[in-house]
């Protein structure tokens, strides 16, 4: 009986005293492993565990920009499978995403994840609302401005994505704003690349 009682007060004092940073570091690792198995039930999930990081600790870099990253992808999920009411979530999930990855910003501005993320988000939150709500709403300069510093910080950051999401960018802004030849800007190359077959 001693034994036990002991072992249940050495088990209380643990929990009790058990640092918050720890807490949000045991979080964070686990929502990692979630978002790593990939899929949309995964993206949903280890967003509500980087949630619960940063109740722990709100101003953890890593589980903001991460978090902003599994909104990201939780929103593009559903917007391939065309989940029923998809633009809705995507408006949701979008506005969530930019939240977190403006936190970031915040906090590490010069870290290419969180830029780059931002204007992921805005994509999905465009999506959702229409590129047309997205610029009423001032986004594109926000958004061009967030990518363009991602791709000052590392243009190879996520297999190259700050390029290839400015090209994308500049495909799809409507007119006037639309513009096809500035995104053989973001090449890295001064001559132009060879797109033939």
């Amino acid at each position: 009986m001693k034994r036990f009682l002991l072992c249940f007060v050495l088990l209380s004092v643990l929990v009790f005293i058990h640092p918050l940073g720890l807490m949000a570091e045991d979080y964070l690792s686990m929502a990692d492993g979630i978002y790593e198995l990939g899929g949309e039930d995964n993206y949903k999930r280890s967003i509500d565990v980087y949630l619960k990081a940063l109740k722990e600790n709100p101003n953890d870099y890593e589980a903001n920009w991460k978090c902003a990253r599994a909104y990201r992808e939780y929103g593009e999920a559903i917007k391939r499978q065309a989940v029923k009411g998809w633009k809705k979530s995507c408006a949701k999930y979008g506005k969530e995403g930019m939240k977190y990855a403006e936190k970031a910003i915040e906090q590490r501005p010069d870290r290419p994840d969180c830029h780059y993320y931002y204007g992921l988000n805005v994509g999905i939150y465009s999506d959702g609302v229409s590129i047309l709500t997205a610029l009423a709403e001032g986004l594109k300069s926000k958004t061009q401005s967030s990518l363009e510093k991602a791709y000052e910080l590392d243009k190879m950051y996520n297999e190259a994505g700050p390029m290839l999401s400015l090209g994308r960018f500049w495909a799809v802004v409507p007119w006037p704003y639309k513009d096809k030849k500035r995104p053989l800007n973001y090449t890295g190359s001064t001559k132009k690349p060879d797109i033939s077959m």
